[in-house]
Formats: structure tokens, sequence, C-alpha cells
């Protein structure tokens, strides 16, 4: 199936797992994405690096949480990017979460009504 065939959903999975395999040296084990009215939900599972696991298991939460946070915040422009070739429509806000305990990441886009 050609790429521009794929569903909104999946061209979004593999464009945000690419983005983090560039940036963080690997990808997560899984992820699920939702795309909802005017929003797409990304749910990764299994991202934390050697590096980071390092730290929670030293009790370093709070480091591995602000590393994280401040390279998901530096992909936003390439993974809302992605979401709005995928989707057709314009982001018009991005909300990252992550929880290093966990090693579960969250991105959230908010989408422009459609037809506007």
């Amino acid at each position: 199936m050609h790429e521009s065939q794929q569903p909104p959903s999946l061209r979004i999975s593999s464009e945000i797992s690419r983005i983090y395999k560039a940036r963080y040296g690997r990808g997560p084990e899984k992820i699920t994405v939702h795309l909802h009215d005017d929003s797409v939900v990304c749910l990764l599972r299994d991202v934390n690096t050697t590096a980071q696991s390092a730290l929670v298991d030293a009790g370093r939460v709070a480091v591995a949480q602000a590393v994280h946070g401040e390279l998901q915040l530096s992909m936003a422009d390439e993974m809302t990017a992605a979401v709005e070739a995928a989707t057709g429509r314009r982001v018009s806000g991005y909300v990252p979460g992550f929880n290093a305990e966990i090693s579960a990441t969250t991105d959230v886009f908010f989408l422009e009504p459609a037809g506007d």
C-alpha cells in the first residue's frame, strides 16, 4: 500500500516513531494513535532509553522527566507537521506528556475544526 493510501493513524504512527528514533536513538515499542473529532492522541509505550531507565533506577525520576520533556518539546514542530500532513488539518496546539516510571509518553494534538 502506498503511504498516501494508508489511514491517517498509521501514517502518524510511522512518522512519530521515526521522529522518536531519530532523536532518542530508538523508537517506542508500541504506539497507538486515536483520531477524534478535533484531536489526535498518540500513546507510546516502552520509550525509555537505557540512560533514562538508569536514572529511574537510581531514583532520579525528575531528571529523566526533565530531559525527556525538553526533547519532546524540541520535536513539536516536526511531529505537528506529520499530523497536519496525515490529517490534512492544521494543528492548533500540542500537549506532551511523559511518565518515566512507566516508560510511557503521550503526544496530544488539537486540530482546527474541519472546513476552516
